[in-house]
């Protein structure tokens, strides 16, 4: 055989070594409570893309899996085959007595280019936060998409009602009060404009109080501790404005949540009696063309700051598949 062809059928082995071969891969899954203790027989769960599989339109990512249980001292190791290097993992199915978490981890390439080679770093630990079940309880849970029905005028939203007061709908207590009071009106997400939306309430030491949650701490059961006792404001306003040269500002982070507290009644030295708290999961966004949209839950209980809720229990009765709330 030619030398020529030898070193031919060489490059064309290696090309096909390099295109099926898939870089390998280690990863430690560390679980541990909110409190940073270990916690063991927690089944585990990781994947991470394979190949792709052409069909109709863009094809099909399928993905391998692989699953796992952690040890006495809170973890599990996986050893995989990667492609493109990024994991996603999360606690598997038969988890008992705590909320269910994940996460994301992608690797680096640092050979410049060859991929039969390991990901780094080589078997990195990532912690896995996971919050016990402890008092789940009814609460009053929407996820709110509504349209104001007045501009430049303050409108209520009863929580326990879930809607509007009247004449705009069938709310009777005042719990939320919304105004948008418009400088340069909405017309399209092209012209200008120049917009603020303010959330205010009811009665004094009624309030509102910021929380940032990292998308990276988890989306699922985020703010499941009691509402704070004090620390509440009394307005929240956001501005939202898109100048002549085009620059939008006013953009809410999905880091974003906030604690409440209304119906708030004060004792003769100026101290809560009694009053309803509750949570906004999420940021308020509220849009310059008067669409307004949060994902709330109100505790009925009066002085009850427990924000653990139960999905299975809400006290809203015939949501809709856009108004229910699935996390706790």
């Amino acid at each position: 055989m030619k030398p020529i062809v030898i070193l031919f059928l060489l490059i064309s082995i290696v090309c096909v070594f390099i295109l099926v071969i898939k870089p390998p891969a280690k990863i430690t899954i560390h679980v541990v409570t909110d409190k940073g203790i270990p916690i063991s027989n927690i089944p585990v769960g990781l994947s991470t893309f394979d190949y792709w599989q052409p069909g109709e339109l863009f094809g099909t990512d399928i993905y391998k899996n692989y699953e796992g249980k952690t040890d006495s001292k809170g973890i599990v190791t996986f050893t995989i085959l990667s492609e493109r290097g990024d994991v996603a993992f999360g606690t598997g199915s038969g988890l008992i007595g705590y909320y269910p978490h994940g996460g994301n981890y992608k690797f680096k390439n640092i050979y410049g280019g060859v991929n039969w080679l390991p990901w780094r770093p080589w078997n990195p630990t990532v912690e896995l936060i996971l919050k016990p079940i402890k008092n789940p309880i009814p609460m009053y849970a929407q996820a709110v998409r509504y349209t104001l029905p007045v501009k430049n005028s303050a409108v209520g939203f009863d929580l326990e009602v879930g809607d509007w007061v009247v004449p705009y709908g069938k709310g009777i207590t005042s719990d939320f009060i919304f105004t948008l009071n418009e400088k340069v009106p909405f017309v399209s997400a092209t012209q200008p404009y120049d917009v603020t939306n303010t959330l205010s309430f009811s009665n004094k030491s009624d309030g509102i109080q910021s929380v940032l949650v990292s998308q990276n701490q988890g989306t699922f059961f985020r703010m499941l501790g009691d509402a704070p006792q004090g620390g509440y404001n009394a307005i929240l306003a956001q501005e939202l404005s898109l100048s002549d040269n085009k620059r939008l500002s006013g953009a809410v982070s999905e880091d974003q949540n906030y604690f409440f507290r209304v119906r708030t009644v004060l004792d003769g030295q100026n101290k809560v009696k009694s009053a309803l708290y509750g949570k906004i999961r999420g940021p308020i966004e509220c849009g310059p063309q008067g669409i307004v949209q949060f994902t709330y839950y109100l505790n009925p209980t009066p002085n009850d700051r427990n924000m653990e809720s139960d999905p299975t229990k809400n006290l809203f009765q015939n949501l809709t598949d856009d108004q229910q709330v699935k996390a706790p």
